[in-house]
């Protein structure tokens, strides 16, 4: 270099520079701008960059926080941790003054400093829904900070792709904080009509794009999440547990449409559920206590063959098979659905339903006509109701310990009792749950409670 004059010592840095920068384009280029992170579209940029964006290592959205705020100096000093820290700290605080707006923004920003830790999406998920939520007073209100947190856990499931954990959680969140909630019957009409939505005539697109049923919604969320649990096993959680939601979700859509009256759409429900249930998850190899590799929908055929492959005895397997289905409720639902989906057990419900519906109408009477004296419509309806309970308790008699189904049949033999008592009759001993109801005694307290809450 000594032996080059300075025209030609110029000439080679700036041949260098150009032979280097072309390692430096290949790898360090950025991504070009149509790639929307989260989604795993195809990519265009730098080798780095593309790895970056497939293994969701980048953080491009540093830079999107409040410049003057505290958190964003802390980061320009490569103190991201204690920046998050603060604005939890922040969040907290804003939420105890009730600062809503500002609550949300600060939220925005700790996602933006930690999109990749699933525990900050979860507890801000939950927090927006369940905290927050509470703290206003109009259902609709209350349904809007719900939104906000299922918006949330949705954002985090789609930045973090590979979390088969949090896509679950928001069919969780979906399933649970919807359907169940104290206020889940306006929750449930809102999920499909959404009062912030123009004319309240369809869902908010942010959280039900197609307008189904909660549940179902639910549904979709938990196959997501096998899917990505084929690919990324979850962690932390038992995998049975994990993989059985689907079929959870379809039966608690059947029960709720049950509760609303609406039979038959209940019957298919249940059988769709059913067919989820064994054919679906009952299916599924999953692995037990030593190693032993097994079914929960197993026929005598498979278990012999499945012990062969595992070097087990036939009993060992098959004892395999009884503990963790025990343990998942397997049987249970499986024989509640087959009994749900029975014309019978539909006819018997729509009896009672029926004679709900005439009770509350003042249909409880006794008519006197030429041939004697006529029972109530009611009574009528219950009584019909009480023999068709009768049969399905004959037909599945494990379902004498379904608590709806006891309650069912109970709170039909009540309203009868109470029509004979209005019609100055002692209503008979003998009759078709005249044992049942007996053996049930302990369900009593529970009946009265909704016998005074039905017809007030």
């Amino acid at each position: 270099m000594n032996s080059l004059n300075s025209r030609q010592r110029k000439i080679v840095c700036a041949l260098a520079i150009l032979v280097l920068l072309v390692p430096i384009i290949y790898l360090g280029a950025p991504l070009s701008s149509d790639v929307v992170p989260g989604q795993k579209t195809a990519v265009s940029g730098g080798a780095l960059a593309q790895m970056r964006h497939e293994y969701e290592l980048g953080e491009s959205t540093l830079g999107d926080i409040d410049p003057s705020s505290a958190a964003a100096n802390l980061v320009l000093l490569g103190l991201r941790g204690m920046a998050a820290t603060v604005l939890h700290q922040n969040a907290l605080e804003q939420q105890d003054r009730k600062e809503w707006g500002r609550l949300k923004s600060t939220v925005e920003s700790i996602l933006k400093l930690q999109p990749h830790y699933e525990e900050v999406w979860k507890f801000q998920g939950w927090n927006l829904a369940f905290n927050v939520s509470r703290e206003w007073d109009q259902v609709a209100d209350r349904f809007y900070w719900v939104k906000e947190g299922l918006k949330f856990l949705n954002k985090g499931a789609q930045r973090n792709r590979t979390s088969a954990f949090l896509k679950h959680n928001v069919g969780d969140f979906v399933g649970r904080k919807i359907g169940t909630a104290d206020e889940s019957q306006f929750y449930r009409e809102y999920f499909v009509k959404d009062p912030d939505v123009d004319e309240y005539d369809g869902a908010d697109p942010a959280t039900n794009p197609e307008g189904k049923d909660n549940y179902l919604v639910a549904y979709d969320h938990f196959i997501g999440a096998n899917e990505r649990d084929d690919i990324y096993p979850v962690k932390g959680m038992t995998r049975e547990v994990f993989r059985r939601a689907p079929g959870q979700a379809l039966f608690d859509y059947a029960a709720a449409i049950t509760k609303d009256g609406k039979f038959e759409l209940a019957r298919a429900a249940w059988e769709d559920a059913h067919r989820v249930w064994t054919e679906g998850f009952g299916s599924e190899v999953f692995m037990g206590l030593d190693d032993v590799a097994y079914k929960l929908n197993s026929s005598p055929e498979e278990i012999l063959e499945m012990a062969a492959q595992n070097g087990v005895t036939a009993d060992i397997q098959r004892n395999t098979v009884d503990r963790r289905g025990k343990m998942l409720n397997y049987n249970f639902w499986r024989d509640v659905s087959k009994c749900e989906q029975d014309p019978l057990t539909v006819r018997a419900r729509k009896a009672v339903a029926d004679g709900k519906k005439l009770y509350a109408e003042g249909e409880i009477a006794d008519s006197v006509d030429a041939d004697g004296t006529t029972i109530s419509p009611a009574q009528r309806s219950f009584e019909k109701g009480i023999q068709l309970w009768a049969e399905v308790f004959d037909k599945y008699p494990g379902m004498t310990v379904q608590d709806d189904m006891v309650l069912h049949a109970m709170i039909a033999v009540h309203y009868w009792k109470e029509i004979c008592k209005n019609n100055g009759r002692v209503p008979p001993e003998e009759y078709p749950l005249a044992e049942f109801v007996s053996e049930k005694g302990r369900y009593m307290g529970e009946v009265l409670v909704m016998f005074n809450r039905e017809i007030n």
